[in-house]
């Protein structure tokens, strides 16, 4: 499996329709799946996610680590995206 590393989210940048999950466990990931991909956190390293492909990690998912606390958002999500649009 291929390991990613996430992104520390950015100052105002707010979920879209989405929320962030919680780590209770550092030794345990968020999310398992049957993908590629392992993605960990861009802070300490610690898997967040096991098995997951690229679209299955989009904008509206985040995940705070289990071990440092981190919000992590997928890397490839550019920030513009992941921001709420102003009204």
């Amino acid at each position: 499996m291929a390991r990613k590393e996430m992104r520390r989210i950015r100052p105002g940048e707010v979920p879209i329709d989405g929320g962030t999950a919680v780590q209770d466990d550092p030794g345990r990931p968020v999310f398992r799946g049957n993908g590629e991909n392992d993605y960990v956190c861009a802070e300490c390293g610690n898997v967040l996610a096991t098995g997951m492909n690229e679209g299955h990690m989009g904008r509206r998912v985040r995940i705070k680590c289990g071990r440092c606390r981190t919000v992590n958002i997928a890397a490839g999500v550019p920030v513009e995206m992941a921001r709420r649009p102003r009204q």
